[in-house]
């Protein structure tokens, strides 16, 4: 073959998209360097969040309950949200709850959400390029921003307490395995290791997980049925920047700032009569 026509074609193999798993919010710093981190807390604060954006509710994220309270005397009436354990305490006008967030018809007032592991996960990762927020509700919504945009990605669980999590493995391990489907490859063994196992599982398994449990312990029930029986009824990346999740796609305003991007399927059920 003459040179010419060796330059006439890119026989080079093309680079290859990769992913890893890791575990609690100090993995965060480990991956800094990756073209996105999605950070995966399924009990309960990124389900807490991507219900949040999906009502077309403003959600910031605080890194501590100082910055809470400081994010807040700066919003129009807003809702303050967080676990009376988290450290520094602090009283809450609501929990860290899912289904409490989504029975707040009043969706122009805007979320401030202070609640480890979870957030002090995605206030970790927020020097990376893309930081993305994970639960069940969106996993697959997550998986397809990422084979579009990027090449390299950091898939990491919370945990609970310094402890695995298995919901938050089954999040991670279930967007990875899309990403395999579409041309990602494992980046080390340890996170092939945790597709293969995790992958396939049926989230309403996580019903029998520590997490769960935790829920139950402090009358949860409502906030367990929500994160267990709505799997990916959500059709949004939900993307954190400048302390923030949003859509991760431009999203129209509404009057008084507020999203006007609602989902029909998104809304709660009606009331019984």
């Amino acid at each position: 073959m003459s040179g010419g026509a060796r330059a006439g074609r890119d026989v080079r193999a093309p680079a290859r998209k990769t992913f890893v798993i890791d575990a609690f919010p100090a993995s965060a710093f480990r991956h800094l360097e990756r073209d996105a981190i999605v950070c995966v807390d399924v009990m309960e604060s990124a389900t807490t969040l991507v219900t949040a954006v999906a009502q077309g509710r403003r959600a910031l994220v605080a890194a501590s309950l100082d910055e809470a309270q400081a994010l807040a005397a700066g919003l129009d009436h807003p809702l303050v949200g967080g676990e009376a354990a988290s450290p520094g305490g602090g009283t809450f006008e609501i929990a860290d709850s899912p289904a409490r967030l989504l029975a707040s018809t009043d969706t122009a007032r805007p979320l401030v959400l202070f609640s480890p592991p979870g957030t002090e996960l995605i206030t970790n990762a927020a020097p990376a390029r893309a930081v993305l927020v994970a639960c069940f509700r969106n996993l697959t919504a997550t998986a397809d921003h990422l084979v579009r945009h990027f090449r390299h990605v950091a898939l990491l669980a919370a945990g609970l307490r310094e402890e695995f999590s298995c919901e938050d493995l089954m999040g991670t391990a279930r967007i990875a395995a899309v990403l395999e489907r579409r041309g990602f490859e494992a980046g080390d063994l340890r996170s092939a290791e945790l597709v293969a196992r995790w992958g396939a599982v049926d989230p309403s398994l996580a019903g029998w997980g520590n997490g769960a449990a935790r829920l139950r312990r402090l009358g949860r029930e409502d906030d367990l049925e929500l994160i267990l029986g709505r799997l990916d009824d959500v059709p949004l990346g939900c993307l954190y920047r400048n302390g923030e999740v949003t859509p991760a796609r431009e999203a129209r305003a509404g009057a008084g700032g507020v999203r006007s991007d609602r989902h029909p399927a998104l809304e709660p059920p009606p009331a019984q009569s």
